[in-house]
């Protein structure tokens, strides 16, 4: 068909380009579009969401005792098995692409605007909008350190007593064990001994009051990419959008000021 619209083709000349029809060339396509790059910053920012939503759900155990959270955790790491690996690489690809397109995207609009507003006030966009490339630096820096924290240990310990000697000895988080069942992770006693130290409890506050500002225009701005909102639902989103913030926000805050204040207290001994 192409051929017969343009013409004959001399055959001496150069060969006629066969049009792409692999996943591949649409795939980098979509990733090179800022159209495309955009609805991708979108979706994975819905899973996003969707994961720190049902992780603080998870992490709000820590209410019911001991054993209801390092029962939580033992599903998760060993009943699982390997779809807890499927899902942490699914995780992973989807935080890397997320921050990756977002600051390509911010680059690329800054490029395409060498010279800034000459009256920034002027500029119709909530402080939210305007500092989201940071809040989103933020965001992604808070969970390599939390991810150093508590799934890796790194960061600090905590002061036990030694069965054995009887004086206080410095262990690492992850050789915590629950003391009703030696085979389970005491996660409990992790985050309880993670609360207790000032610099520490500041850090996670500062990093979920960026969180949620992050997510308070993210999620309607996510809906809005996609062509979800429009006047009709611009205000149901919005209300949606800040209802999900504030409630990780809460959430999350809860456990550290519970820890606090003495309402779920350690059972190291």
């Amino acid at each position: 068909m192409s051929s017969a619209t343009a013409g004959p083709r001399h055959p001496k000349g150069p060969p006629e380009r066969q049009p792409d029809r692999g996943a591949a060339p649409f795939v980098w396509a979509l990733l090179d579009s800022s159209v495309g790059a955009k609805i991708l910053v979108a979706l994975t920012g819905v899973g996003l969401v969707g994961f720190t939503v049902f992780h603080m759900i998870g992490n709000l155990k820590v209410f019911q005792g001991p054993a209801a959270i390092n029962n939580y955790a033992y599903f998760l790491k060993h009943d699982l098995g390997a779809l807890i690996w499927v899902a942490r690489g699914g995780l992973l690809t989807i935080f890397v692409l997320h921050l990756a397109l977002a600051l390509r995207l911010q680059l690329r609009s800054r490029a395409a605007r060498p010279v800034p507003y000459q009256y920034p006030g002027s500029v119709q966009a909530s402080p939210a909008a305007r500092t989201m490339m940071w809040s989103g630096i933020v965001v992604g820096l808070f969970v390599v350190f939390h991810l150093a924290h508590y799934t890796f240990g790194w960061i600090s310990g905590v002061e036990v007593i030694d069965s054995q000697t009887g004086q206080k000895v410095w262990k690492n988080y992850l050789s915590l064990t629950d003391p009703r069942d030696p085979l389970k992770q005491d996660v409990y006693s992790m985050v309880v001994a993670g609360f207790t130290t000032p610099w520490l409890v500041i850090l996670y506050v500062v990093a979920q009051v960026v969180l949620f500002v992050h997510l308070r225009h993210g999620i309607q701005s996510a809906f809005q990419t996609l062509g979800l909102k429009n006047s009709r639902f611009r205000k149901p989103i919005d209300a949606l959008g800040l209802a999900i913030a504030l409630f990780v926000l809460l959430g999350n805050l809860a456990i550290v000021l519970a820890v606090q204040l003495g309402w779920v207290k350690s059972q190291l001994r």
